[in-house]
């Protein structure tokens, strides 16, 4: 049996650390106004990402960045392909850099907002889950 809910109650990274924890594999499913994606786990990482005509990190990216959206996780998903290959950490701090980057363009080129307080709030989600740490 899957798991279901709101972005805005858990967030993607949410999802991902509890998933990657646990060494599961499964495909979240993920939709909002700004159309539909997945995310694909293997063993608690993150190996492949769809959302409108991107594959790979590039479309974990810009899901990264949605703020709403409906979810549900499906266990046990087959994986339809490999497309990445980095470690969740890094990915998810990649995502925080390009979000950062938005910062004061609007909306970016993967059609999320940035800012500074979906930064702020990612960050020290981050330093909660002890990915990033205060130095």
């Amino acid at each position: 049996m899957g798991v279901k809910g709101r972005l805005k109650d858990m967030g993607l990274v949410d999802i991902i650390q509890i998933f990657n924890a646990e060494r599961k594999t499964v495909a979240i499913h993920l939709g909002s106004e700004m159309g539909y994606g997945r995310v694909y786990m293997h063993n608690g990482n993150i190996v492949h990402a769809v959302y409108r005509e991107f594959t790979g990190p590039e479309a974990f990216y810009m899901l990264l960045g949605w703020k709403d959206g409906e979810f549900e996780v499906e266990p046990d998903a087959t994986v339809p392909e490999r497309s990445i290959n980095e470690p969740p950490e890094g990915l998810i701090l990649e995502g925080l850099r390009r979000l950062d980057e938005s910062r004061g363009r609007g909306v970016a080129e993967g059609g999320y907002i940035g800012g500074d307080i979906e930064s702020i709030r990612l960050i020290n989600r981050l330093l909660e889950l002890g990915i990033l740490e205060k130095i």
